[in-house]
């Protein structure tokens, strides 16, 4: 895996070949650092500003690929017309076309259940935070400064969740000092993504389009794996995290400039052609 800016040229190359480019992002820890609450990560007006500007041009096409709720996620971005995937892909809104996986829906009485046990179990810990997503369940531990509550959240977890695992009833993962409770559907983001280039996106954006790709976490990772060799994907944090992206960068900031570069590079190469 390599650093990005060390390797611009390359990049540049990528965006003088194809003419439409595919953007695809994760959120947190991607556009917006890593926070202590999930209500604390707000987008900044200059990657909210930039992201408008893909937006509004038909060079691109936009999507926000995230573990959060569509509700959510629609609030913090707050632009219209771009493509929303979330609660891993689970939820799906955009240009011609809303999504929710029928399967998810028929677990839904089960994670609440799941929700409240849990709620009930973990409430009197300090720093916990449990965050029901409608199609899914977060159990944030960020905020857990006790080694001995922090493992016993686990074996909490653990003890509740067990029956409905061993039936296949939900899907167990872990994010960035999180659990994820989801449905048993075989729908994540790397589905998501192969599903939407065979079925969803524009025939403009066929022949000659680069799928570009940035995450910084577990899920991400899969992406990056079923992506490998075919387009441009971009680690954010530290490159020791993993080596199935091509390249990296090391923070959301960073995440920032490239959004900024790609922007001009793709107007420049516009303005080279004869008219």
């Amino acid at each position: 895996m390599k650093y990005l800016f060390d390797h611009i040229q390359n990049v540049n190359e990528l965006f003088k070949t194809n003419t439409k480019i595919i953007l695809l992002t994760d959120y947190d820890g991607t556009l917006t650092p890593i926070q202590e609450s999930p209500d604390l990560a707000i987008l900044s007006e200059e990657v909210r500003q930039i992201l408008v500007k893909c937006s509004l041009d038909r060079t691109f096409f936009l999507g926000i690929i995230t573990g959060r709720s569509l509700k959510q996620i629609k609030k913090l971005v707050n632009i219209p017309k771009i493509l929303y995937a979330a609660n891993h892909g689970i939820e799906l809104e955009g240009p011609g076309i809303r999504f929710s996986s029928p399967e998810a829906k028929k677990a839904r009485c089960n994670l609440w259940h799941i929700y409240m046990r849990l709620f009930q179990a973990l409430h009197h810990i300090e720093g916990v935070y449990l965050e029901d997503k409608g199609y899914t369940v977060s159990l944030h531990y960020r905020l857990v400064k006790k080694a001995k509550d922090v493992e016993f959240i686990a074996k909490t977890l653990t003890s509740i969740t067990k029956p409905y695992v061993e039936r296949n009833a939900i899907f167990l993962s872990t994010g960035k000092m999180v659990y994820e409770i989801r449905p048993p559907v075989t729908w994540n983001k790397a589905t998501t993504i192969q599903w939407l280039l065979t079925n969803y996106f524009p025939l403009n954006f066929g022949e000659n389009t680069l799928l570009i790709y940035l995450g910084d976490d577990k899920a991400d990772i899969e992406v990056f794996h079923a992506l490998k060799n075919k387009e441009l994907t971009i680690f954010v944090g530290n490159p020791l995290d993993t080596s199935t992206a091509e390249y990296y960068v090391h923070s959301p900031e960073e995440v920032r400039v490239f959004l900024e570069h790609l922007y001009e590079q793709k107007h420049e190469v516009q303005n080279e052609c004869p008219q």
